[in-house]
């Protein structure tokens, strides 16, 4: 989740010289919840960006959180589930290895514009700026949060971010790869005052606060619920509820909707039912970053006229001829009673799944600070590798037929093209040469398993 941040502004390596002290790590958490020093937060141009970007830096502590949050929600008898969990991660860093591939090429509209065409310049060391390209991001983002779920073909992106039945911290990573590309127009009028390295901050400390609004233990915030973006309010925004339908759309400030007309608070007499109103039923994150736009397209051929036709890609995702541009919602229940999408599997299976998991993680942050020295060609196949690794999961916990076939032949790949994938782990290779080939054992053991059950099950 870079924002804006262009390939080039990102840092390359790891600084071993630098000590994180507790004045430093303060100042990092602070920054998850927009508390920063507007002075430090300001620079002059993009070369003087911080190579590591604010949601690079922050990496550690959404980890951190989501153990810290997972931990409080088992004490308190509410244990989140595993795959679900893993599976939000998984969206967020498939979303962050597809853009290693595109950083840059939406942001240079922006700097187009900005560049030969801006109306006035604002200084760059100027408080009223910072403030200006804060309101301003925070202003954008409101319209494009909200075109995201009344343009069908836009929602057909960002359905993958409302796409878990559970909501903590993990859900603020489950991001669309799409959704960026029908994003970037609406931040285009910035960029006729407000300097880029302004407007990639402002989007990276904009991010970073949406992260802590997914929980369910934080209950109110008092007066604050009035200004700012709260977990109360995004909670309805996150609900399959009739009264949660289309509400909610802030970024940081809650002002936005109550001006617009689309803000809801939250019933304390209805539970709230998290995901889609029509749930899918799995986990395979591939499948559920494309499905939805085959929906779009039997939709569209559905209709018997042109103007049907586009309107099933630029109205609601509920509109139907002879309906109002964004569907009629009264179908929706009230107070949704559904069980949770929960393929039963052996707890040891996590094991398994979350030291691959592990491996994907650490590989991915590896490759982006490795990628402007890796020829193009192994840059894709390394990611390609990476997102392969991550729908194996997935579909591992989907029971799929496939699943273990091929995690097999991932596993098989994997020593095949040890040479390659190595570096990028950080595991020293005897380890990991055993890992892949403990591995494919289990996974060979999977397959002859899942085909004798098959078997039985044909005969019964």
């Amino acid at each position: 989740m870079s924002g804006f941040r262009p390939l080039e502004a990102r840092s390359t390596s790891y600084d071993n010289e630098t000590l994180i002290d507790s004045t430093e790590v303060l100042k990092n958490v602070a920054r998850m919840f927009y508390i920063v020093d507007p002075k430090q937060t300001s620079f002059k141009d993009m070369a003087s960006l911080p190579k590591d970007g604010y949601i690079q830096q922050a990496m550690p502590y959404f980890f951190g959180m989501i153990l810290l949050e997972w931990v409080v929600l088992f004490l308190k008898g509410k244990g989140p589930r595993l795959n679900d969990g893993l599976m939000s991660v998984a969206h967020g860093l498939i979303m962050s290895l597809s853009e290693l591939l595109t950083a840059g090429i939406l942001f240079s509209g922006y700097m187009y514009i900005y560049n030969n065409h801006r109306i006035y310049d604002l200084p760059w060391d100027s408080t009223f700026t910072w403030i200006m390209a804060a309101l301003g991001i925070d202003f954008c983002y409101y319209w494009v949060h909200r075109a995201a779920h009344e343009i069908h073909i836009l929602w057909a992106a960002h359905q993958v971010h409302h796409s878990s039945e559970e909501y903590n911290l993990t859900t603020a990573l489950r991001q669309s790869v799409f959704q960026s590309w029908g994003a970037w127009p609406f931040y285009l009028p910035m960029a006729f005052f407000i300097p880029p390295q302004h407007a990639i901050i402002h989007k990276e400390l904009n991010l970073l606060y949406q992260f802590w609004i997914h929980t369910e233990l934080v209950d109110s915030l008092g007066p604050l619920e009035y200004i700012l973006n709260t977990s109360s309010h995004h909670r309805v925004h996150h609900g399959a509820n009739r009264y949660c339908l289309d509400k909610n759309y802030a970024g940081v400030l809650i002002i936005w909707d109550r001006l617009f007309g689309t803000f809801e608070a939250e019933r304390r007499d209805m539970k709230i039912v998290y995901g889609l109103v029509d749930q899918p039923q799995f986990f395979n994150p591939i499948r559920h970053q494309f499905f939805y736009y085959g929906k779009v397209i039997e939709k569209a051929r559905s209709m018997d006229n042109w103007t049907d036709f586009f309107s099933a890609f630029f109205k609601g995702p509920g509109w139907f001829p002879g309906t109002e541009r964004l569907g009629d919602i009264t179908f929706v229940e009230e107070n949704p009673v559904r069980d949770v999408y929960n393929p039963q599997r052996s707890p040891v299976l996590h094991l398994y799944t979350i030291l691959h998991f592990i491996i994907t993680v650490i590989a991915s942050d590896a490759i982006a600070r490795a990628m402007q020295g890796m020829s193009q060609s192994n840059s894709i196949l390394v990611i390609a590798y990476l997102i392969w690794s991550l729908t194996s999961v997935g579909m591992i916990y989907d029971k799929s037929p496939l699943a273990w076939l091929g995690e097999l032949t991932r596993c098989a790949l994997s020593l095949v093209f040890f040479d390659l994938i190595a570096p990028f782990t950080m595991i020293p290779e005897c380890y990991l040469q055993a890992i892949y080939t403990g591995s494919a054992a289990i996974a060979t053991c999977g397959l002859i398993y899942d085909n004798v059950l098959s078997s039985k099950q044909k005969t019964e």
